[in-house]
């Protein structure tokens, strides 16, 4: 097993002129619980989609596990569990007779855990596919994903249409679970602070590129934000180091330091920038976000 379970070179997909994904270099160590982030429309699922084999590449590389997506999908999808944002599933069939055929596929499927698992979502076994609500149909695509032990795991927007009781469950007892096998698992979610912290590396990307790609305990030790107060209006020439932007209102200027000089005293701050008082705050997974990616 190497150190790296995906990993992807000058990967890019154009729709007609457009690129959806442009020039994408990403490693996702194995072991690592990683979070792809990026407004909508930033080229999550596209990347994902090909990843998983399902979209062509217009240019670049992939590997996923060592294995080559267009040449080895099969084998990719007997080790890989994967839920998508939208489910293409027969919607004529019941749930019993979905997870019989899905099975029929994975040798490695787990009876027990596939039983439990329905058990545990409220799934009837009996219920048309085409009868399940939103959210049902979220837990039926992690049932599918789960239930066969896979090496790893690739969720797009995994707990779209749970409620929030479902959701808390499933990323507090599930994936926690799966988290502490040592397996993979490549997530894209908007509900940042909910997966916070499951999450060790991120790789947040914006019009197909990636903009910034880390672990998550070294981004927040090194992003900071910091409120300087005034006592009159904020100076119109403010200059701070390592400003990836500065909101000035009143007399109150916030600041986020895309590399925040951790041996920097408050009063140091307080005496460069002629402010009257500083509070330097911590940022959420959300607020790095934000002011990273966000509109």
């Amino acid at each position: 097993m190497t150190d790296i379970a995906i990993s992807t070179k000058g990967l890019s997909r154009k729709f007609g002129k457009k690129f959806a994904v442009n020039n994408l270099d990403l490693e996702v160590p194995t072991g690592s619980v990683f979070g792809l982030l990026g407004p909508n429309g930033s080229g999550k699922s596209t990347t994902i989609n090909m990843t998983m084999g399902i979209l062509p590449v217009t240019s670049g590389k992939i590997s996923l596990l060592g294995l080559d997506p267009v040449k080895q999908g099969i084998e990719i999808r007997q080790r890989v569990g994967y839920v998508p944002e939208n489910y293409g599933y027969y919607e004529w069939m019941k749930v019993d007779e979905l997870i019989s055929l899905i099975s029929a596929y994975q040798p490695g499927w787990n009876w027990t855990l596939s039983n439990q698992l329905l058990m545990d979502f409220g799934l009837e076994q009996k219920q048309k596919v085409i009868e399940l609500s939103k959210g049902m149909r979220a837990k039926l695509a992690l049932l599918l994903a789960l239930s066969f032990e896979p090496e790893m795991l690739v969720l797009d927007e995994p707990t779209g249409g749970l409620d929030p009781a479902a959701r808390r469950n499933f990323i507090e007892t599930i994936l926690s679970c799966y988290q502490e096998s040592g397996k993979t698992i490549l997530l894209s979610s908007h509900l940042l602070n909910e997966f916070a912290g499951l999450l060790d590396h991120v790789a947040f990307i914006r019009e197909g590129q990636l903009v910034s790609t880390n672990r998550l305990d070294d981004l927040q030790k090194r992003m900071k934000r910091v409120r300087l107060i005034f006592s009159e209006s904020v100076p119109d020439k403010l200059e701070v180091r390592e400003a990836l932007c500065i909101k000035k209102n009143g007399r109150e200027a916030i600041i986020t330091c895309s590399n925040f000089d951790q041996d920097k005293t408050q009063q140091e701050i307080q005496q460069s920038s002629g402010a009257d008082s500083v509070i330097i705050e911590e940022m959420t997974l959300e607020d790095i976000f934000v002011d990273l990616v966000g509109s």
